[in-house]
């Protein structure tokens, strides 16, 4: 493995964490999992770009 995988896989883990939280705030909030969990409703993913900004993630 290189470096740069190594890198590239690290940025993943951390953008599916970010979304994970999001997800399990949403989900705590009362939320439905359909089209949130995976992300196939786009309204969500811009609640989720807000999220990211609101929070410096």
């Amino acid at each position: 493995m290189r470096f740069a995988d190594a890198d590239e896989i690290a940025n993943e883990a951390v953008e599916m964490t970010a979304f994970e939280d999001f997800v399990i705030e949403r989900i705590r909030a009362g939320q439905q999992t359909f089209g949130l969990y995976p992300p196939t409703d786009d309204a969500n993913l811009r609640v989720f770009d807000a999220w990211r900004a609101k929070n410096g993630r």
